[in-house]
């Protein structure tokens, strides 16, 4: 079973009995491109029964079987209703397809974004330290970087990140929002700033990653919020 494997376990094997499922999407765009999603505000979707619970983790359970056996890459849907044992309408009353069943495995980290971010909305231009809410990325990362490895890409872990950093993305903007409160989020000078500090903190999270660097998730942020705070804050303030 290679290491990608085991993150797509962890993560797949996260989310049983929560519903807080990904909204339409809506991200900044790609360091090298347009934008490629975008998403609305994180919402949280009423509790579901148990049917339904176990419906979902039945399908999640074939999924994460076939990934250990052939890769994300090589999984058709039919696979995965083969697997379960399940309809083709049941598997879509419930995902669009196979990237939405991997999605539903990050109910937990994104619960925990979800909550960082109505808090940035709730403190708009109070003195919240700049950059501080990005803690709870690596904190919640950290929880399954014991999965992790440098040879996990292949196999879906390209989709890992870009779901990472789609979340990153949101809790930076909604976090200007409530910091520079008087700032046009779409100005020019302010969309680059926030991209800046979102793939700034998404390169020293896969870096942290990858090379498996013995720092803690707190220890990772404040790195992170030395070298983007003074730079970052003294542009956004001067252009707002």
């Amino acid at each position: 079973m290679n290491d990608s494997g085991y993150v797509f376990d962890s993560l797949l094997g996260s989310g049983a009995d929560v519903n807080n499922q990904w909204p339409p999407s809506r991200s900044l765009p790609d360091a090298a491109g347009p934008i490629v999603r975008k998403r609305g505000p994180f919402v949280s979707s009423p509790p579901t029964d148990r049917r339904v619970r176990r419906t979902r983790e039945l399908l999640r359970s074939a999924f994460r079987e076939l990934i250990h056996e052939k890769g994300y890459d090589r999984i058709t849907v039919q696979d995965i209703l083969d697997r379960a044992d399940v309809g083709r309408s049941t598997f879509y009353a419930h995902y669009r397809d196979k990237e939405d069943l991997l999605r539903s495995g990050f109910e937990e980290v994104h619960a925990a974004l979800a909550a960082e971010h109505e808090a940035a909305e709730h403190h708009a231009g109070r003195e919240t330290p700049f950059l501080q809410p990005l803690l709870a990325v690596f904190q919640h990362v950290e929880e399954y970087r014991q999965f992790w490895g440098p040879t996990s890409r292949t196999g879906g872990h390209d989709l890992v990140a870009r779901i990472l950093q789609e979340g990153i993305d949101d809790l930076v903007r909604a976090h200007f929002r409530a910091r520079f409160p008087g700032a046009d989020l779409d100005r020019l000078e302010i969309d680059a700033a926030m991209r800046f500090a979102a793939s700034a903190c998404m390169g020293l999270l896969m870096w942290w990653l990858d090379n498996d660097v013995p720092w803690t998730a707190e220890e990772a942020h404040a790195t992170y919020r030395r070298l983007a705070t003074q730079g970052v804050e003294r542009f956004v303030t001067t252009h707002a």
